[in-house]
């Protein structure tokens, strides 16, 4: 006879509880749309505008929601990016080792900083009540210290220095732990008090950092050989370290632009699923809504004008979508308007290739939307490392071109309902707790997994059966245990106390 001790019952009870929680999880809700019906949101911010007056070259952008260009020139755009020194007073070295604004964030003043951005945000997003995307992009360093390495490397030499003018005494690994500590916290109370301001100054953009979240999966760089694209677990470990940034964004802008190296491959199809696999997880920080994620993409290979296959428009645009990105954003550089060249391959890119494939995705996004998520949610894959996409069947649809644009022409076959069915989940926006359904927090949402019940979870537990009674017994009466678990809900508690009575009956 076998004899539990009070620990083996709390171990127990932390199983049934934790594998309950997992059974009752579902996507959370996330935010609507910018716009009405698009659960895709397609962005433009490339300085093409360039091409016309100068090579004659006029671009067709009607298929994006947001046209906006990265010059400073530019604004009341929907798409606003705050470069490091368009917004507020944000310390950096320059690479000469100048330093600005103070050069560290422990050294600057924050006061003045925050005095500042009120005419930096009105410069750019006239309107208080203005809607859109708003992204900081400061890149000179990065908020944990171990991040700052080659010639982010500064920034930490420099906290160094700092302490040990102070502290001459000291010996080195005391230094070194008092730079760290005073880096990141002055690192973090920036970056989280220019996210309030920039959230009370307009509250209807969506704001967050550019590359925030990364996963540092670029170990292609060595060798593609066994190349995963997995994130480092130890990254994965230090993103949780930046729970505090993910928590005060209201959006998250990560990046999947790929090398030439990766060029038509099953790693650069894993380097970005990754990547967006991350910022997805991430979204969901903490309490409240998931926040959305809108992917920084190019049309082109990194440092290169070379425009991207249609595998990789597959690899970067379609694996986003199908994993439930908000929106793309296909960012691009002066280069690209450097000559008529330049300005043409570019042109000819877009109204084909590119247009056809973004026209392609979008439309079976806004299907998939409204057949399984009733218009009140975003598909997403159930599995996300499956090789499924949100793509239009050629059985069932065609795009053809009509008065100069792509256009689809079509409707959804059995098979096509059937494969969102099979593959895709919904995502659900605020307020609605089953998409499928017209009544607001109804019936339960379409996303939930299907793991099985604590029930089914404990009747196979065989030899241990008779304990699964016994600990049900007891968990009955100790129900106010879960109360100390803030994350479980009451409708879990309620949930496991009925599966606590189905089991006592059947095992009993």
């Amino acid at each position: 006879m076998l004899y539990w001790t009070l620990c083996d019952w709390k171990v127990l009870l932390l199983i049934v509880l934790l594998w309950d929680c997992l059974c009752a999880l579902e996507l959370k809700p996330t935010q609507w749309p910018l716009y009405s019906q698009k659960p895709l949101l397609l962005v433009w911010n490339a300085p093409t505008e360039d091409c016309a007056p100068r090579h004659g070259v006029h671009f067709q952008l009607d298929q994006f929601h947001i046209v906006a260009s990265p010059n400073e020139a530019f604004v009341r755009q929907n798409l606003t990016i705050f470069y490091k020194d368009r917004l507020g007073l944000y310390p950096y070295f320059e690479s000469d080792g100048t330093p600005l604004n103070g050069g560290l964030p422990q050294l600057a003043s924050l006061t003045r900083h925050l005095a500042k951005m009120p005419d930096s945000v009105q410069r750019y997003i006239r309107e208080p009540g203005a809607k859109g995307l708003a992204v900081i992009d400061w890149e000179e360093w990065r908020p944990l210290w171990i991040r700052n390495w080659a010639n982010k490397d500064v920034y930490r030499r420099q906290s160094r220095d700092l302490v040990r003018q102070k502290n001459p005494t000291w010996p080195p690994e005391q230094v070194a732990k008092v730079a760290q500590q005073e880096f990141e916290i002055s690192a973090r109370k920036f970056m989280v008090e220019t996210l309030k301001q920039a959230k009370n100054l307009r509250p209807n953009q969506l704001w967050g950092f550019y590359l925030f979240p990364d996963c540092y999966n670029h170990d292609y760089v060595r060798t593609l050989e066994n190349y995963t694209g997995r994130c480092p677990d130890v990254e994965v470990a230090r993103n949780e370290q930046l729970k505090w940034l993910w928590m005060e964004s209201t959006a998250l802008f990560p990046s999947v632009y790929m090398g030439t190296v990766l060029r038509s491959s099953a790693s650069g199809r894993q380097f970005v699923r990754n990547r967006v696999k991350e910022g997805m997880r991430l979204a969901s920080s903490g309490d409240g809504l998931a926040r959305p994620v809108f992917v920084y993409t190019r049309p082109t290979y990194t440092n290169s004008l070379e425009q991207l296959t249609e595998y990789d428009l597959v690899s970067t645009i379609g694996e986003s979508v199908a994993l439930g990105a908000a929106g793309i954003i296909l960012w691009g550089d002066a280069a690209y308007t450097s000559s008529k060249t330049s300005c043409s391959d570019l042109d000819t890119y877009l109204r084909g290739p590119l247009s056809q494939y973004l026209l392609n995705v979008s439309t079976a996004a806004e299907l998939c939307s409204q057949t399984l998520c009733g218009s009140h949610g975003r598909c997403l894959r159930k599995n996300p490392d499956s090789d499924v996409y949100l793509h239009l069947s050629p059985l069932t649809h065609s795009i053809i071109r009509q008065n100069g644009k792509p256009t689809v022409t079509g409707k959804l076959g059995e098979a096509d309902v059937t494969t969102f069915q099979t593959w895709f989940q919904c995502q659900c926006y605020s307020g609605f707790q089953g998409c499928n359904q017209t009544d607001l927090l109804h019936q339960k949402g379409t996303a939930a997994g299907t793991m099985p019940s604590a029930l089914q979870y404990v009747s196979g537990l065989g030899v241990f059966g008779e304990f699964a009674a016994s600990f049900c017994l007891q968990f009955t009466k100790l129900a106010s245990v879960t109360k100390s678990h803030q994350h479980i809900s009451a409708v879990t508690e309620t949930s496991l106390l009925i599966d606590c009575r189905k089991i006592r009956r059947v095992l009993l």
